[in-house]
């Protein structure tokens, strides 16, 4: 075989590689950026507040979600206002994230619906999921200009 054919053989098996592990990596994803249209769904949860009172919705960029991600560990700062008050999440990477844009009086904000679960629902990343009762659920509001975490909300036990 020719060194050509070697490199060509080479390259392509490691293209078929990275293409194929893409899904699953998605898959492996624990956020989701919501639809807007989800908005609406959001601002009455059965089982705790949802965002503060919103006026329009926006759509986050990669860069606005790299940072906020970057910056989950902040939420653990938090103490929860409602449901179960005073508890602090400790890991907020390990539960399942959904991001919603709001705009609160001209300023961007990103709504975070979260929840675990061992296998969410299949249709996790196209719906916002409101756990009714206890559960381990809960919001908090990111405000994108000053990278501040706000508003942590937990469901109530059942």
């Amino acid at each position: 075989m020719t060194q050509q054919k070697m490199r060509f053989l080479i390259s392509a098996t490691a293209f078929i590689l990275v293409m194929t592990s893409l899904p699953v990596a998605q898959i492996k994803t624990r956020w989701t950026l919501l639809p807007e249209t989800e908005a609406d769904h959001a601002k009455q949860l059965c089982s705790r507040p949802g965002p503060p009172k919103f006026q329009a919705t926006w759509k986050p960029t990669e860069s606005d979600i790299q940072t906020m991600e970057s910056r989950l560990s902040r939420i653990s700062r938090l103490r929860t206002r409602s449901g179960i008050v005073g508890v602090q999440i400790e890991h907020p990477d390990r539960y399942y994230r959904q991001y919603l844009g709001i705009i609160i009086d001209g300023h961007k904000f990103i709504f975070i619906n979260a929840f675990c679960d061992d296998k969410p629902p299949e249709f996790w990343r196209e719906t916002l999921i409101d756990v009714c009762d206890g559960g381990c659920s809960w919001g908090v509001v990111y405000t994108v200009a000053t990278g501040k975490f706000s508003h942590l909300e937990m469901n109530g036990v059942a």
